[in-house]
């Protein structure tokens, strides 16, 4: 099935499809997309393949990976949301019910147990904080972005990742527990046992529930509540389960983290916790190695130490790749891991898997300008699209290299909304009615540098700009 076979409206509102046992699928511009969540970040080689089958075969083909380290299978018909959601119940990807699936928010770092210099492995503390989110019905209200994040301090650590309840390793035994925000921005609230995990995320929950219910305009996310009460009227409750953050103690990271070497016009993180505290930083990230394709990954890790399992690192331009580049990846790997950098980790990979990811369109090096480009779905898989917005990022990449050379991102939004990145770029193409406005340090929609540009004058006026220009804003 392709996106031609399906009759759906332009500008018309998204709307959530019925399907029992998942998440409500949304229906976009090339059909149902539906959302895959993957406990720890974790599918194994058949799984993988399984999902890309079941990819081509019900829907378009297409695969995005998210920022929440999730699949998103796409150009779904109605008729196919039944058979697809029992195979993945099957392999063990769907709750019960739609209430049960919609609150497992769960973000696990992906070289968790492959990295043997991390602090810990949260596989298990992942996988039990999932299983508590699915079958805790008093927790199935939260709200539908209401986030969880396990992290074991290594060298694809979450520092940077912002959510509503983090826990960072802190030794192999204990997590550091922590409310609304990166690792540096997140109120800390104690140590929690490792097998307590799950009961802390309980409690949380539950007094996230009862106390927003208490306010006139009842807070959405966690960092809300914390501004709103502070955290400790959130954990009043818990001092069974925590024991007091001792003054120092430190979450210890390991090196830079992936988005500074994917563009991003910010530092992902700063490098202080509250209260003035150094984040202790040892060695690189895993994505210093991006790119080395011969051996697909050095056999040590950061700091010398010897990985428990080799692995290749690859991404795909905005995040998508196909169901038969899925399909081939799984054939090279043990297992592939997800990232919510939108990259992958080819667990184990076989001699020539690098070779083949280059063939199917990967990134494999950081110097790869595709990596400075962002852009979301536009008229190909968005109701409100009016541009191929994907096309003219990749034509960016093509005809403006020495400005991605200069610059940490450009940005082609499909709509004022700024799906693909809300924040501000270097360069910002927003399209309207088939046409791009283009504006300098800007959010989508900003006031615009050169307005109403048809696409090929847009790309002329990306590629002409010079640094005088680009500085002078």
């Amino acid at each position: 099935m392709t996106a031609a076979n399906l009759t759906i409206p332009r500008n018309q509102p998204r709307r959530r499809g019925a399907c029992p046992g998942v998440l409500a699928p949304m229906e976009v511009g090339d059909g149902f997309l539906l959302r895959v969540r993957v406990p720890a970040g974790t599918l194994p080689a058949a799984n993988a393949r399984r999902i890309a089958e079941l990819g081509a075969r019900h829907g378009n083909g297409l695969i995005d990976l998210s920022h929440r380290g999730n699949l998103q299978l796409r150009g779904l018909s109605a008729d196919s949301l039944a058979p697809v959601t029992d195979a993945l119940r099957a392999m063990g990807y769907v709750a019960a019910d739609a209430v049960s699936e919609a609150v497992r928010n769960v973000l696990c770092d992906p070289s968790a147990g492959l990295d043997a210099g991390a602090l810990m492995d949260v596989r298990a503390v992942a996988l039990a904080l999932d299983a508590r989110l699915a079958g805790d019905s008093a927790l199935h209200r939260l709200p539908p972005k209401f986030g969880w994040l396990v992290c074991g301090g290594g060298s694809a650590h979450l520092a940077a990742s912002d959510t509503d309840v983090r826990f960072d390793a802190v030794d192999g035994a204990r997590l550091r527990v922590s409310l609304g925000g990166t690792l540096a921005t997140a109120a800390p609230v104690g140590l929690c046992r490792a097998e307590d995990a799950a009961d802390v995320a309980s409690a949380l929950g539950r007094a996230f529930l009862e106390l927003r219910a208490t306010l006139p305009e009842p807070p959405r996310r966690m960092a809300g509540l914390v501004a709103a009460l502070g955290a400790d009227a959130i954990v009043a409750s818990l001092s069974p389960l925590l024991s007091p953050l001792p003054p120092g103690e430190r979450v210890r990271v390991r090196g830079e983290h992936l988005m500074d070497h994917f563009g991003f016009a910010e530092p992902p993180h700063p490098d202080r916790l509250p209260g003035g505290e150094r984040v202790r930083v040892r060695g690189e990230h895993l994505m210093d190695h991006f790119g080395f394709a011969e051996p697909p990954h050095p056999d040590r890790l950061p700091g010398g130490e010897k990985g428990k399992n080799s692995f290749l690192t690859v991404a795909f331009p905005f995040g998508r790749l196909t169901c038969a580049a899925l399909s081939a990846l799984s054939d090279v790997a043990r297992e592939i891991r997800l990232t919510p950098w939108r990259a992958l980790l080819l667990v184990d990979p076989a001699p020539g898997a690098a070779t083949l990811a280059g063939r199917l369109g990967a990134i494999l090096t950081a110097a790869d300008r595709r990596l400075r480009l962002t852009a979301c779905s536009g008229i190909t898989g968005c109701d409100v699209g009016t541009t191929d917005t994907h096309a003219t990022a990749l034509a960016v990449a093509e005809r403006a290299g020495p400005l991605l050379d200069r610059v940490r991102m450009v940005h082609v939004s499909g709509c004022a909304k700024g799906c693909a990145h809300p924040g501000v770029a270097d360069v910002t193409l927003t399209a309207h009615d088939g046409l791009y406005d283009v504006a300098l340090r800007a959010k989508p929609g900003a006031a615009p540098w050169r307005a109403n540009l048809s696409p090929d004058d847009a790309l002329s006026c990306v590629a002409g700009l010079s640094v005088e220009e680009l500085s002078g804003v």
